[in-house]
């Protein structure tokens, strides 16, 4: 047979054998493009999965720093909380305010246990700073929008900046420029025609202020002057600060404040420019019969001002007339000054003391004879203590029959330290509910303290060195009353301060640190809460998770 060798060659084995490689290569292009792609696939998938553990991470440390503030909220709004678990210390208490753990039934989702503290940077003596657990009191501030309310004028604001580190003059007139009702600046203040001469023009508020950060439009005011050099406000320097930890005038300042006319227990306190036939029952169980019915009497009866003795006092008033001269020495007016001067008054009469039997049955027949009326109002607690009053005489009464007098139970220093915290924290001059916010002189630094009228250097240096032993929850300390038993501020000198000061807070500035167990991301969250009587509200919220770099409160510091 003959074999075709053409055929052999084209349709043999080889040439199939041939053409059979180009296929596996292509496969094996194939299967390498396809790796590529499920390596990048893979890689992809695996950012992305971190990039989502990371995000579960941070929204569970944010909400961990949020569930601090609504914590913080319930502790410091209950008043059995704040008396028992707190022992009334909201401001250094690791107990309640370090590494609390949330639980949560469902996980956690990273096998980590989620934690908040409750921090704050307090300020010490001598202007160095430490973190601690627990809250700022801001009523412990110059509340400026209350400052305004209490003095229209301005100048108590004015004076109380003054007394501010770094504070000058001109400044503090713009500060108040800036919130009083007028456009008329001060001396070296700045209203709004100087604001709307600027590149990006802008009005003066004319108002209360909404924000402290509104004062950085204020002339003068700066970033520096108002948060201090403490960027991440952690108390501590840090590299890329400027060499200061102060936290500026902030930590001195406040636009949150409020204040409500209750007692220590919160109960609305008893209106002593009431109707007298319901304030008797009323004053009775709170300030004890002999206190309770000598009020009602300075309401019906003639009351005498007196000295520390007891002895009346008489004001007599003089007038002189006075040259005035100008510059050159030559006269050019004259002006008249009224002198008032206050002397014991000559003593023209006998008297006797009136028991108290004396003084009930001398209210119970005015007010039965007049339909309990009083001609008198208190303006100001501290009426009361240096008076005595004269009650009306006996029709059978002779002429040199001695007059019988009733003396303030306040006058006496005993009595005074006891029934006095009693008086300031159950009694009212006015009928307003909501006050106007005034300084806590239990947490007010001392730049504070002197910014109040008729604080001295000395008083200040006293409160601060005593008030340490006082607890936050009894009625001498909420009152303030503890000033004048204590601290041994005379009386008529707290009467000057007594307009601007309190002893009680109801609104506080918190930071909630939110982290997980070991290391990784952190949050930071910042609140002003208004406990408002058991039913906390939100003043304030700020997220400050950017302050934390560098990292400003370190999870790991403990107070162990």
């Amino acid at each position: 047979m003959k074999l075709n060798r053409r055929s052999c060659v084209v349709n043999g084995p080889g040439a199939s054998i041939r053409r059979g490689g180009y296929v596996i290569f292509a496969v094996l292009v194939v299967i390498v493009v396809l790796s590529l792609v499920a390596y990048r696939f893979t890689a992809t998938m695996t950012a992305e999965a971190q990039a989502s553990a990371r995000a579960r991470t941070d929204a569970q440390v944010k909400l961990a720093a949020v569930s601090g503030l609504h914590y913080a909220a319930a502790v410091l709004s209950d008043r059995e909380t704040f008396a028992s678990e707190l022992d009334g210390n909201p401001f250094d208490n690791s107990d309640v305010f370090e590494r609390v753990e949330i639980s949560s039934s469902g996980g956690s989702g990273t096998g980590r246990s989620a934690y908040f503290d409750i921090r704050s940077v307090a300020r010490l003596d001598g202007g160095t700073y430490e973190q601690r657990f627990g809250a700022i009191d801001e009523g412990g501030k110059i509340n400026i929008n209350s400052m305004m309310a209490l003095d229209s004028t301005g100048n108590m604001l004015y004076n109380a900046l003054m007394q501010l580190p770094n504070m000058s003059a001109d400044v503090a007139d713009a500060i108040v420029d800036w919130v009083d009702a007028d456009d008329v600046p001060r001396a070296s203040g700045a209203e709004s025609s100087e604001y709307q001469s600027r590149p990006n023009p802008y009005k003066a508020r004319n108002g209360p202020l909404n924000s402290l950060d509104e004062l950085l439009l204020v002339k003068g005011v700066t970033p520096e002057l108002l948060y201090g050099g403490d960027r991440n406000r952690n108390g501590t320097y840090d590299d890329g600060e400027d060499g200061t930890s102060d936290l500026g005038w902030s930590d001195f300042l406040t636009v949150y404040g409020r204040e409500l006319n209750v007692d220590s227990t919160g109960t609305v306190r008893a209106y002593l420019n009431g109707e007298l036939d319901t304030m008797l029952p009323q004053l009775t169980p709170l300030l004890g019969d002999e206190l309770a019915t000598y009020i009602i009497a300075y309401k019906m009866f003639t009351a005498t001002k007196t000295d520390a003795s007891g002895n009346p006092q008489t004001t007599s008033t003089s007038t002189a007339t006075l040259s005035t001269s100008s510059g050159s020495g030559s006269t050019s007016g004259t002006m008249t000054v009224t002198i008032t001067s206050t002397q014991p008054q000559a003593q023209q009469k006998a008297v006797q003391k009136a028991t108290l039997a004396q003084l009930q049955a001398a209210v119970q027949t005015q007010g039965e004879a007049n339909g309990w009326t009083g001609k008198n109002k208190v303006n100001s607690i501290f009426d009361l203590i240096n008076t005595r009053i004269t009650l009306p005489r006996a029709k059978d009464a002779k002429q040199d029959d001695p007059d019988v007098v009733a003396y303030s139970p306040l006058l006496d220093t005993t009595k005074r330290n006891e029934l006095l915290a009693s008086l300031m924290d159950k009694t009212t001059v006015t009928k307003d509910v909501e006050m106007v916010p005034r300084i806590n002189v239990n947490t007010a630094q001392r730049e504070v303290l002197l910014g109040i009228p008729g604080m001295t250097e000395q008083y200040a240096d006293t409160i601060i060195n005593t008030r340490g032993d006082q607890l936050q929850t009894d009625a001498a300390t909420v009152s303030g009353a503890w000033l004048i038993t204590v601290a041994n501020v005379p009386p008529a000198t707290f009467q000057q301060m007594e307009k601007y000061v309190t002893g009680g807070t109801m609104v506080y500035r918190v930071q909630s640190i939110g982290y997980l167990g070991g290391s990784g991301p952190v949050a930071r969250m910042e609140a002003v809460i208004d406990t408002n009587q058991g039913a906390p509200r939100f003043l304030h919220i700020r997220d400050l998770t950017d302050l934390e770099n560098p990292r400003g409160f370190d999870p790991t510091k403990t107070s162990q």
